[in-house]
């Protein structure tokens, strides 16, 4: 019993059968029709399961008709009882309290119908009446038993719902079935099921019954005539559902097979409604993407190239041209074209269209032209000496020309061809004449963009300087704009000879690009020069540089880096204005970042810098370069400032190659701001090595004669005899003009460098000598005019604490 379960929710024509051998095996051992129909109600009651293998009939009644004598009768069921048989509950699994009574009573006895046995099991007797358990057939009104068999469901929305028993027991749904069992005999079976039971199952319990009826008459002695009809009856019962189980089959697969013609011609229309709208998707997306692309892009080539690819794929065309409208000096030109669909060599062999009587309707901007044949157009072939297409020129039929033109003026033209007849319709037509209107506005911005661009670059070539020759240095710049940018920016390099012998480095960045950020970063740029050649500290230059940009460009942020590299003191004197610190690669190969005081942009009025001073010594190289450099969409600065350090790190060489490698690894044309870079390197030629001798002296008078024989004593030393005269007049007017006007100790340094010979005097008074006319009969300020005259130059800068007069002449 435990392996035989049917699931009502797959209940089949199978489970019918097995059922019926199942209960029959199951019932072969009782001994008395109530022993049998136990049995039988424990079969439904653990043999019926859901969906999930649970219990689906949770209590299960077998009724069997039994006689009754009149007294009996007439005592059980009152004066109204008909005499005769009634069914009496021979069977039960569950628990149904309206079945069982009080402990101890009888089993449920349904007599004939009256209101006492309607009283007495109401859900019993409505199920058993339906079923026609009862039927008074005679003329005396004897009820006879139940014949034939039948089925009785009751559905979820027929159940009683006051019933509490019912609801106690998650009952959904009734089935009672019964039918003859023998003559004069009769049975029924009631089914509550926890499950709501569709149609079909129920009526394969016509099938089921019949097989029940079987299982009853085994479990006593039934003659061979009766059943042998009990089997007679199951089959035919088992016949007439395999009937109507295959009519409705047949009705299903011609139904079925109308409803898959239907499905198939849905899933055709669906399948080419599908095309329509992945064909409407990809020519919005292309007419989105070619909208994007015509919007932001300033690249004249890169934008007709795109457009072109757009429009060859929206007009459906084997292939797809754009011809500029150029003029030259001999008049129409059309040497510049765009194709695609196909590779650029396939028109290489051929000259370049002329402007034929097909092509000048689009080149006059007249309209557009679009023919299903163009091989039968008047128009065509007229000029020689083709007289149409050129011998192995791609087969053209179909034909279509948009002019893009923008302000009445033709820039070219998109021109589309395709080896078949009538291929481009007027939607094709539309989309591409909508990609030419787009074309044309930005090829308006393009060419506005490239003159905007050349002009600022025009006048960012003219505003930054060709580096000059400095002896003891070698150095080198680069200014490249933006890659993927709008137009040149405001860097600036520059490398300023001062007349000391020194040598001004500056690096600057003035936000913004184009024309007014140039012309801004040239003012900046001169006023610098200006600063630097008065001798001014780096941090008084960038003082007086940003009270400038407050005044030229109010707002405008600009950074920079001015440094003053003394190869004789080899010393480095910087200041930085938010830039980017310097890098600095001493001579054994050790890098850092000079950033250890680092001052605020220019333009934010008149600020003191600090300013720091670092050793140079032959041999080292220095970097100076604004942000474009290390600073990139997608990598952090600081990742660049690593990759850089590395650089300068690493194996380094002449400085035109090391420029050009390092700007490979940090920028390779990706870069998204203009990169602006001065590099220097001290070579160890000894040819340049700096010779100096250095003395402090109290302001007294005899600092004069002492310095002079200091002069006298290092030049004899360093065989230039020849200037001993010059230098220690020199050194006579600038020691004495220290001692007489500043008052304080002062430094008297002689350097010879190369071909330079420089003395510098230096004191911690700010007044700095100037070349005065003295009125006659006066003997001051003529010291200095002999300074100047036999001096190459000479000069002042300022300092913290004072001030530096300094004198150069040349050796040879």
């Amino acid at each position: 019993m435990q392996d035989t379960r049917f699931d009502l929710s797959a209940f089949g024509l199978s489970e019918v059968a097995r059922c019926g051998v199942h209960l029959r095996e199951a019932v072969s051992g009782a001994s008395s029709p109530d022993m049998a129909a136990q049995v039988v109600a424990d079969f439904f009651h653990d043999s019926l399961v859901d969906g999930r293998g649970d219990r689906a009939c949770p209590v299960v009644g077998v009724f069997l008709s039994r006689p009754q004598g009149a007294a009996a009768a007439q005592a059980a069921a009152g004066p109204h009882a008909q005499q005769g048989r009634h069914l009496s509950l021979a069977g039960v699994r569950g628990t149904y309290a309206p079945w069982h009574g009080t402990e101890g009573s009888d089993p449920l006895d349904l007599p004939v119908p009256s209101p006492e046995a309607a009283r007495q099991a109401p859900l019993a007797y409505r199920l058993l009446d339906r079923l026609g358990a009862w039927t008074t057939a005679d003329a005396d009104g004897a009820v006879q038993p139940l014949s034939g068999v039948d089925v009785v469901h009751v559905s979820d929305s027929q159940v009683d719902a006051s019933d509490e028993a019912l609801r106690a027991e998650g009952v959904r749904s009734l089935l009672a079935f019964g039918g003859t069992l023998s003559p004069g005999e009769s049975f029924a079976v009631v089914l509550f099921c926890g499950v709501s039971l569709p149609a079909d199952v129920v009526d394969l319990f016509s099938a089921v019954t019949s097989g029940t009826r079987l299982a009853l008459l085994s479990g006593g002695q039934p003659s061979p005539a009766l059943e042998a009809d009990a089997v007679r009856t199951l089959l035919e019962d088992m016949e007439n559902l395999v009937a109507r189980r295959a009519a409705h089959l047949q009705s299903t697969v011609v139904r079925l097979s109308s409803v898959t013609a239907d499905l198939r011609r849905s899933q055709q229309e669906l399948e080419q409604r599908e095309r329509q709208l992945r064909e409407e998707a990809t020519i919005v997306e292309l007419l989105q993407q070619a909208g994007s692309v015509l919007a932001a892009e300033l690249d004249l080539d890169t934008l007709v190239q795109h457009a072109v690819d757009a429009a060859t794929r929206l007009s459906g065309a084997a292939f797809g041209a754009f011809f500029y409208n150029v003029l030259g000096e001999t008049g129409e030109s059309y040497l510049l074209y765009v194709l695609s669909g196909v590779d650029r060599s396939a028109f290489d062999k051929f000259p370049m269209p002329r402007n034929t009587q097909v092509f000048e309707e689009t080149f006059r901007g007249l309209g557009v032209m679009r023919s299903d044949d163009i091989t039968a157009d008047p128009r065509y072939g007229h000029n020689s000496p083709h007289h149409g297409m050129p011998e192995g020129h791609l087969p053209v039929r179909s034909y279509l020309a948009v002019p893009v033109a923008s302000r009445g003026t033709v820039l070219g033209g998109f021109f589309f061809g395709h080896p078949e007849r009538g291929v481009f319709t007027e939607r094709h037509e539309r989309l591409v004449t909508g990609v030419a209107a787009q074309t044309a506005v930005a090829l308006h911005n393009a060419q506005t963009y490239r003159q905007e661009r050349e002009a600022a670059m025009e006048l960012q070539r003219h505003l930054l300087p060709t580096l000059p020759r400095v002896e003891g240095i070698a150095s080198t710049s680069r200014y490249l704009p933006a890659a993927r940018d709008r137009g040149a920016g405001g860097d600036w390099v520059d490398l300023i000879p001062l007349p000391d012998g020194q040598v001004a480095l500056v690096v600057g960045d003035v936000m913004g690009k184009g024309v007014r950020a140039a012309a801004v970063m040239g003012q900046i740029r001169t006023a610098c020069r200006a600063y630097a050649r008065l001798g001014l500290a780096p941090s008084e230059v960038l003082e007086h540089l940003s009270v400038l940009v407050d005044d030229i460009a109010p707002g405008c942020i600009t950074t920079c880096v001015y440094a003053v590299l003394d190869t004789a003191g080899d010393q480095l004197r910087a200041a930085v204005a938010g830039h980017l610190p310097p890098v600095l690669r001493d001579p054994q190969g050790r890098v850092r970042f000079l950033d250890e005081r680092v001052g605020p942009p220019l333009g934010v009025g008149r600020r003191r810098y600090p300013q720091q001073e670092i050793p140079v010594p032959p041999g080292s190289r220095l970097l100076l370069y604004t942000d474009g450099l290390v600073e990139r969409r997608g990598r952090p600065i600081d990742d660049g400032l690593r990759s850089l350090r590395e650089l300068l790190a690493g194996p380094v060489g002449e400085i035109e190659a090391d420029c050009d490698s390092w700007l490979d690894a940090l920028a390779d044309g990706q870069h998204d701001d203009d990169i602006a870079m001065l590099y220097l390197h001290r070579p160890e030629d000894a040819s340049q090595q700096v010779s100096a001798v250095v003395r402090d002296y109290a302001p007294v008078s005899g600092a004069v004669p002492d310095a002079r024989q200091l002069v006298s004593e290092a030049l004899h030393e360093w065989n230039l005899q020849h200037l001993v005269n010059d230098m220690m007049l020199i050194a006579d007017e600038m020691v004495a003009n220290a001692v007489r006007h500043a008052r304080t100790p002062l430094r008297v340094e002689l350097r010879r460098a190369g071909e330079r010979v420089v003395l510098e005097v230096t004191d911690s008074s700010t007044e700095e000598p100037r070349l005065i006319v003295s009125h006659p009969g006066e003997f001051g300020h003529r010291g200095i005019f002999l300074v100047n005259a036999i001096a190459t130059r000479w000069g002042t800068r300022r300092i913290d604490g004072g001030k530096v007069v300094w004198a150069e002449v040349k050796a040879s």
